[in-house]
């Protein structure tokens, strides 16, 4: 075999070793099982302030853009995180002390199926996740945590979605899930 040859040879071996590792890490994304939810990328701070997580003009955060290309496949991965307790760098709200996956995880639940009003939401089944607490939001949400746990959270999510599942869709004009209406039996 001539020098040619042989590094003809490597290279056409090198190349498909890069393409099959290409396309398995490929095949690794597609089949994400969860979101680095504990390093929250949000662009200048700007996910703070009033509004919802998905609203771009809001939030400039790459993870979120991935978690809305993914759409109803990204919901089962983000109630899977509800218990994930690892903390935040920095909270991601205003006058939070600390946030965690699991917050996040929740933050971007509620954002997700909340319409563009900031009032309607539209994920039926969740009424024991309603606290009515009249303190600041982080005093509440630590307080459910603490009575009823991470767990409880996740578990009334996944029954939630379970129930609702095939009638979520996308609704890009008003950028949340709404529900399709059930069809009645005559």
């Amino acid at each position: 075999m001539t020098k040619i040859s042989v590094v003809l040879s490597s290279a056409v071996l090198s190349l498909a070793m890069l393409a099959s590792t290409n396309a398995s890490s490929q095949s690794a994304a597609l089949k994400l099982k969860k979101l680095p939810l504990w390093n929250f990328d949000e662009g200048g701070h700007t996910c703070r302030a009033k509004g919802r997580l998905q609203d771009k003009e809001y939030c400039d955060s790459k993870l979120m853009d991935a978690i809305i290309a993914q759409r109803q496949a990204a919901i089962p991965i983000l109630i899977s995180q509800l218990t994930d307790s690892r903390e935040t760098k920095e909270p991601i709200y205003d006058y939070w002390s600390q946030t965690t996956a699991g917050d996040i995880a929740y933050f971007i639940l509620n954002d997700l199926f909340t319409d563009s009003n900031w009032t309607t939401f539209n994920m039926p089944g969740l009424e024991a996740l309603k606290d009515n607490c009249n303190e600041a939001a982080e005093t509440c949400w630590r307080r459910f945590l603490k009575k009823h746990g991470r767990k409880f959270v996740q578990d009334q999510w996944r029954a939630a979605w379970n129930a609702n599942k095939d009638r979520v869709y996308w609704d890009e004009q008003a950028r949340c899930f709404r529900l399709s209406p059930t069809t009645r039996n005559k």
